[in-house]
């Protein structure tokens, strides 16, 4: 790799620049999944995607949780926050059987965030339906602020 020339005044920045590129391979390197024979476990902690949406009176959450099943989700939620998680068990392997390829994984995901309104988690609905998750969370009602006109003098 050829390397690039900087201004003299730039060089200061060589060890920034290097961390940095450093730091996007580390990144990079984190969310692929090395070739692993049968004998190794395949087993990796990923992010949920999630699609928010806002109506007058909710919060509308859909995320995607390809290969879970509703039993293995949990959902926790705070007038701020959410927190989605799932953890795919370990597969078991029968024993005496020879594997010519294993690609299914097991492992967890999740996902915290802070939410763009306040809701009420009491009055909160959850539904799974082929891999997405949908989460409708009534807001609560924000009080109109009083407002009155004070006289300069």
């Amino acid at each position: 790799m050829k390397k690039k020339k900087y201004p003299f005044w730039f060089e200061s920045f060589e060890g920034l620049r290097r961390m940095e590129e450093d730091f996007h391979r580390m990144m990079q390197d984190m969310w692929k999944i090395p070739f692993q024979t049968p004998k190794m476990r395949l087993e990796f902690t990923r992010a949920i995607p999630v699609d928010i949406a806002e109506s007058e009176r909710e919060l509308i959450l859909r995320a995607e949780l390809p290969g879970f099943n509703k039993d293995e989700i949990k959902l926790k939620v705070t007038p701020t926050t959410i927190d989605i998680s799932a953890e795919k068990k370990k597969i078991s392997i029968d024993k005496g059987k020879t594997f010519y390829r294993q690609e299914r994984s097991y492992g967890s995901a999740r996902r915290i965030m802070t939410l763009p309104a306040e809701v009420k988690p009491e009055g909160m609905k959850a539904k799974f339906e082929n891999g997405i998750l949908e989460v409708i969370m009534p807001k609560k009602e924000v009080k109109k602020k009083e407002e009155k006109e004070v006289k300069v003098e």
